[in-house]
């Protein structure tokens, strides 16, 4: 499950901030379910794969890179960075540590944001018109998913509860973090696979 520290929210932001100087905000969206492309529906699929974190590495893999440059083609929004070195102690890391997660704004108070994250969150889980479950999250290797309190995981068969945002009984907790609660930015995460481009999609004439 991914948190951030301070030092994660304060890069979060100087990224985000970084990317609107720049004006780099992409408007595309999502028509229709790429796994349904005529050079993927008859492919053999990915099985569910998650990989945690194991350390801080100099700089994504290259699927990774390729993911980011697929969003910004193809969904509304901006990237708000990918490497940032966190570790939580007894060998586990951030999968940001690792390159192998994107944080994209899209902020859940804004309706048109809202559309377009739970048009993409929708997009990668949804089945396939061959029945498969998440069939492009798995041709893609993603893994996990976090927005506006609600997380996916591989294997999930719909959004759950992200835990910062709810006490033990299960209420909505008051005056949440907006980064923290990912209330502001969608967090994507790539098994290795799909981090390596090792998985379908991207042999696919559909990768950037």
């Amino acid at each position: 499950m991914e948190r951030l520290g301070a030092r994660g929210v304060l890069c979060i932001a100087f990224a985000g901030l970084m990317c609107l100087c720049l004006g780099a905000v992409a408007t595309a969206r999502l028509k229709s379910n790429p796994a349904n492309h005529k050079s993927l529906i008859d492919k053999p699929i990915e099985g569910s794969q998650y990989d945690p974190g194991r350390s801080c590495r100099d700089r994504p893999p290259k699927g990774m890179r390729a993911f980011e440059d697929w969003l910004l083609k193809n969904v509304r929004g901006e990237t708000w960075g990918i490497m940032r070195c966190e570790s939580w102690g007894g060998g586990n890391f951030s999968l940001h540590a690792e390159g192998r997660a994107i944080d994209w704004h899209l902020d859940a108070r804004n309706s048109k944001d809202e559309a377009a994250a739970m048009n993409l969150i929708k997009t990668l889980i949804e089945r396939d018109r061959n029945g498969n479950a998440n069939a492009l999250a798995r041709r893609m290797g993603v893994q996990g998913i976090i927005f506006d309190c609600k997380t996916w995981w591989a294997g999930g068969s719909g959004l759950g509860k992200y835990s910062y945002c709810f006490t033990d009984n299960g209420k909505k907790k008051k005056n949440l973090d907006p980064t923290q609660a990912h209330i502001d930015h969608v967090h994507l995460e790539l098994n290795w696979p799909g981090a390596r481009k090792r998985t379908s999609f991207w042999h696919s004439p559909l990768a950037p």
